[in-house]
């Protein structure tokens, strides 16, 4: 049994100006991805400028940002904030989905890429690849503020969170390292070693999707799942629901992308 850390989530606080922890780990992880990012172009042929990610960094922190606020809205607690409405810019107390974040980043990257005439898959590729780098320290950040806690266990690395008597499941660092550090790993090393990947653009985004949903529908498992959705019989929580879905639609739209690259190959053979 591990006890919670005393981590205060407010990491700077200047009168009544107050950093949260959360915000500063969105924000460091991003920065990181963009230096990766900025190596990986040079390292591989993705044909795109070298300080793309510097133009996209304020589209994709208000897609994040408003993506995953509002997602979290929608899917999780509609009916709270329909009656609280104030509270829905309140991001810094926590509370960001992250399908919401990923609809809202892909627009802004959609809509990026056809006002600069930018190859959209290809940024994509790249993004898929260092996004685990901004998930390994949204977990954390889910962590600091003891939220997003899994089940009541009694294995030797269950954690006591605050106002709690009880160890759970540290589900944030599951997927810390599970989104984070091995996603990081699998799709980098990869996309290296794969031609089909590095060939057939948007392939890499999709297996980023696809993986995630794996990864995400283990740990699902040892999660408290506060929304329920009833279909027949079973209950089922709505971020398995929802990675059933994307996990349902990523398979699907890699195999139409291999179609689309294989008629292209076909094509220029003629």
């Amino acid at each position: 049994m591990i006890t919670f850390p005393n981590i205060n989530p407010i990491a700077i606080a200047v009168g009544p100006l107050k950093v949260h922890w959360y915000g500063i780990a969105y924000v460091v992880g991003i920065l990181l991805a963009c230096k990766i990012g900025r190596i990986l172009i040079k390292r591989h042929n993705f044909n795109l400028p070298i300080k793309i990610l510097d133009d996209l960094f304020p589209f994709a922190v208000i897609g994040i940002i408003i993506g995953g606020r509002l997602g979290h809205v929608l899917f999780y607690d509609p009916i709270y904030y329909l009656n609280h409405p104030l509270d829905i810019p309140q991001v810094w107390l926590g509370g960001m989905s992250f399908h919401g974040g990923l609809i809202g980043v892909t627009i802004a990257t959609y809509l990026f890429t056809k006002r600069h005439k930018i190859d959209f898959y290809a940024l994509a590729d790249l993004l898929a690849l260092i996004s685990p780098v901004g998930l390994f320290f949204g977990r954390i950040a889910n962590f600091i503020n003891a939220e997003l806690c899994g089940v009541i266990t009694s294995l030797p690395f269950g954690v006591v969170f605050p106002g709690e008597t009880l160890p759970r499941h540290p589900t944030q660092i599951y997927e810390a390292l599970l989104e984070g550090v091995v996603l990081f790993l699998v799709l980098n090393v990869s996309y290296k070693n794969s031609a089909k990947l590095q060939n057939c653009r948007g392939t890499t985004f999709c297996l980023f999707l696809c993986l995630y949903a794996l990864f995400r529908l283990f740990v699902e498992q040892f999660k408290v799942q506060d929304v329920v959705v009833q279909l027949c019989t079973v209950e089922l929580g709505v971020g398995v629901i929802l990675c059933t879905l994307m996990l349902l639609l990523s398979i699907l739209v890699i195999k139409l992308r291999l179609h689309a690259c294989k008629s292209t190959s076909v094509l220029q053979g003629l």
